[in-house]
């Protein structure tokens, strides 16, 4: 009887034994990847714009996507996903972080920022990580997610100063971070607790400056009030004409009188019934005659600068011979066209 008893015990521990043991493997087994502005696991690219002047230099924008993917080959569970990205190669402290062209001595300033303008920077330094929250897992699927990135050239740093280009900043190697953390029971899962992540997703922000001008201000030229016996009248503003060029780009100012006369000749009309003509002669310095003869690759009769980002002012003289004319008040308006 004692060798019975003995004999069963033993078979009772054993199964004992065995019973834990068939839920040892279910856990999840995660893997994560992410792109930014592209499919999940590549190389992605964020253009905000191929056409940057300095009208649009303190606040272009784009809206890109942050895509990321979780694949688990276990069992049901949780995770938790962040992704972290520096200054890039142009510079390690930010905000802002720059885009260069090459060797040019110019750049432009940048922001890349998280949904409510929280900007996007890592959890050790500037910025906050995009942090997924935990999210459930079923066995042996994937979830994926995506959260929209507002990148967008920043004001008072001087981006209106940038020569013609392609302006970029490489977020590759060990710019950016992606950190996950996953297990079977916590709901609460959050990423952030974890070491910094190893997996990265490169990516280059660019922008394109291109040669572009505008008239940003015009001002009238008063010659004044003068007696008929009145010859050779003269007058100018040295704020006639305010154009603002990409820094670098050459360009000419044309003149033109109502009358389409190419040689700056015009004629100003009175009012009402008043048929007399004042003929009147635009010029750019008192002896030289400001016409509308000039094209991009010829200067003609025209005025030559060179941009420089900023609002650049010219004088416009009128010289009027006579005044020899029906009392009135005389005016004509002049078109300006700006080749570049």
């Amino acid at each position: 009887m004692k060798f019975l008893r003995w004999k069963y015990s033993i078979f009772l521990i054993v199964g004992a034994w065995w019973l834990p043991s068939g839920n040892a493997y279910a856990v999840p087994n995660v893997t994560c990847e992410a792109g930014m502005n592209t499919a999940v696991g590549s190389t992605g690219k964020v253009n905000i714009s191929d056409s940057i002047t300095p009208a649009n230099a303190d606040d272009a924008r784009i809206s890109a996507t942050l895509n990321y993917r979780c694949t688990n080959s276990g069992s049901a569970g949780y995770v938790s996903v962040c992704l972290a990205v520096d200054g890039g190669n142009n510079n390690s402290t930010y905000p802002p972080r720059y885009m260069k062209n090459g060797s040019v001595d110019s750049n432009l300033a940048f922001t890349m920022t998280l949904p409510g303008n929280i900007d996007w920077g890592t959890r050790n330094s500037s910025g906050s990580e995009f942090n997924s929250g935990s999210l459930a897992i079923a066995e042996n699927s994937f979830i994926s997610g995506s959260v929209a990135i507002n990148v967008s050239l920043l004001s008072n740093y001087n981006n209106a100063l940038a020569t013609s280009g392609t302006y970029t900043n490489d977020f590759n190697g060990s710019h950016t971070a992606l950190t996950f953390r996953a297990n079977d029971t916590s709901s609460d899962l959050d990423c952030s607790t974890g070491n910094s992540g190893v997996e990265m997703f490169p990516f280059t922000v660019q922008a394109t400056v291109i040669s572009s001008c505008l008239v940003t201000s015009t001002a009238d030229i008063n010659l004044g009030s003068h007696s008929a016996n009145r010859n050779n009248i003269m007058g100018d503003n040295s704020s006639a004409i305010g154009v603002t060029c990409t820094n670098g780009a050459p360009y000419s100012i044309g003149l033109m009188p109502s009358n389409n006369n190419v040689n700056g000749a015009g004629m100003m009309s009175g009012t009402g019934n008043n048929t007399d003509k004042i003929p009147y002669q635009l010029r750019s310095i008192n002896e030289v005659i400001w016409g509308n003869t000039a094209t991009s690759n010829n200067v003609g009769n025209g005025v030559l600068g060179t941009g420089d980002g900023t609002s650049q002012l010219k004088t416009v003289y009128v010289t009027v011979l006579s005044a020899d004319f029906r009392p009135d008040k005389y005016s004509d308006i002049v078109s300006i066209q700006v080749n570049y």
